[in-house]
């Protein structure tokens, strides 16, 4: 039924929906079927919605008649006049109005769809359900109807009446003042029409069905997840007494492959993102980042060095100079043009055997305008001769070692330290020069999960390794540490001024 209907997040990269085999997307796009821009509400969602109305109109108080659709609206609150539907819409967002043929109607079918699945209720929109699922399904289905389920009813609140605070944002709700009701919480409990929401997913709750559950209102979705877990893979209640949870997350044993392939991951090493589960085979043809020296993949087994989104296998014969192929692997490094150097002598091209600017400690001999035109990055900074004096036996101050931080995240920049002048410099000497810690550099160890609780010996030392901190030695120079990569050590990269 939803055949062919382009997608409203990939436009034209998705040829038309096509359903999954079990898995309640698209098999082009991988989104979910209420991404598509299905133009009216399906038939199956139209009878199951108007038998939970019935359902819950024989279980309750109310003889509200069900919300009838104007010319104008897709759909209206039902027991309005049509000054009071249009005092009702004014309150929502504009694009949330179900004006027919609008983004607003758009949006009511795509709430329908996802906050009301029909698999929830009925066994026959489920897979492979045994005859003990469905009669379990069917007694789930009725309690929800039973005990938890009501509509809202949108009137005035009386003008005789002091008024009310709205549940959702404390608010006061005044006489005159449209309000929503909802009679599971009680008669005095009332809402403003844009904050009768669900609790979970903050969106409102479409045509004003709610779950009542804890003193709390919820969409049909998230309160059956409060009951029962959801599978992340079909999108099904799990009903089965065994299920295989990852992540915060829940599967059914069956449905716990990879995301790509489908291979079973049961026993398997895999890796997880955006909650989706990948083989490692998949995994690295699919987002496995590129050296920049060799050209290679960096394997989910090989360790990575990470710069401001470029990467480099962890080894001496990638991560290392541009110019002369110094490995610097736990050495200060100067990035400049996509590059890395030794030292600012490789950085402009010259012989570093013949010249001692890799020396920090020579830099205060030299022009601060020749430095500023020939490096114009702005960590690079000149002391004035009225700076205030620098600690004794210092003639630069470095940032702290730098966070080791994952492939897929950069570390924020951390203020450079004040920097202050000796007292006792020459007034005509040429002022020293320092820099800042902007640049950032992080190691990323080996990023694949495992499925099993058996873990081999290899594993076992790499993870003891792991908990051992590395001393640091101090560079001669004023460059900053120096850390030595080793197997099962978290390294700590620093940065040379640009």
């Amino acid at each position: 039924m939803y055949r062919g209907q382009p997608c409203m997040r990939c436009g034209d990269q998705c040829p038309g929906f096509r359903v999954h085999g079990w898995r309640k997307i698209c098999v082009h796009c991988k989104c979910v079927r209420e991404e598509h821009a299905v133009r009216s509400v399906p038939g199956q969602l139209e009878k199951m919605m108007t038998k939970l109305v019935s359902d819950f109109q024989r279980h309750s108080i109310s003889d509200d008649d069900s919300g009838c659709a104007s010319e104008e609206y897709a759909w209206v609150p039902p027991g309005l006049k049509p000054e009071q539907v249009y005092q009702y819409f004014s309150c929502l967002p504009e694009d949330r109005v179900p004006y027919v043929n609008s983004p607003g109607e758009r949006y009511r079918i795509k709430q329908l769809l996802h906050q009301l699945p029909a698999h929830d209720s009925e066994p026959q929109y489920c897979n492979s359900l045994d005859e003990e699922e469905k009669k379990e399904l069917r007694l789930f289905s009725q309690q929800r109807k039973r005990e938890n389920l009501g509509r809202g009813v949108v009137r005035l609140f009386p003008v005789t009446m002091t008024g009310a605070i709205c549940q959702q944002c404390g608010r006061q709700i005044c006489g005159g003042d449209i309000a929503v009701f909802a009679s599971r919480a009680g008669h005095g409990s009332c809402w403003h029409p844009q904050c009768f929401q669900c609790a979970s997913c903050s969106e409102l709750l479409v045509d004003l069905i709610y779950f009542y559950q804890d003193g709390q209102i919820y969409c049909g979705r998230h309160h059956a997840e409060r009951l029962k877990p959801r599978c992340q893979a079909c999108d099904e209640i799990i009903l089965a007494d065994e299920c295989t949870e990852a992540e915060g997350r829940y599967w059914h044993m069956k449905h716990f492959c990879c995301f790509e392939c489908e291979a079973a991951l049961g026993g398997q090493r895999y890796i997880m993102r955006e909650s989706r589960p990948y083989c490692c085979s998949c995994y690295e043809s699919l987002y496995a980042e590129f050296c920049d020296t060799c050209g290679e993949h960096i394997g989910i087994d090989q360790g990575q060095m990470t710069y401001e989104g470029q990467h480099w296998h962890a080894v001496e014969s990638c991560f290392c100079c541009a110019r002369c192929r110094l490995p610097l692997l736990g050495q200060p490094f100067l990035p400049r043009g996509g590059l890395i150097f030794c030292s600012r002598a490789c950085s402009l091209g010259e012989d570093p055997n013949n010249s001692d600017s890799c020396d920090s400690s020579v830099l205060t001999n030299i022009c601060p305008d020749f430095l500023s035109s020939v490096f114009p990055q702005k960590n690079l900074r000149v002391i004035s001769p009225d700076s205030p004096p620098l600690p004794p036996n210092n003639t630069s101050m470095l940032p702290p070692p730098l966070p080791i931080k994952s492939r897929d995240s950069m570390p924020q920049d951390s203020p450079p330290p004040n920097l202050a002048q000796p007292e006792d410099r020459p007034c005509d000497s040429p002022p020293p020069l320092t820099r800042s810690g902007t640049a950032r550099v992080s190691f990323r160890e080996p990023i694949s999960s495992s499925y099993s609780v058996d873990e081999d010996d290899n594993e076992e030392e790499l993870q003891e390794g792991e908990e051992n901190q590395q001393d640091e030695d101090e560079v001669e120079g004023g460059f900053g540490s120096r850390l030595q990569l080793q197997k099962g050590i978290q390294p700590q990269m620093d940065v040379l001024g640009k």
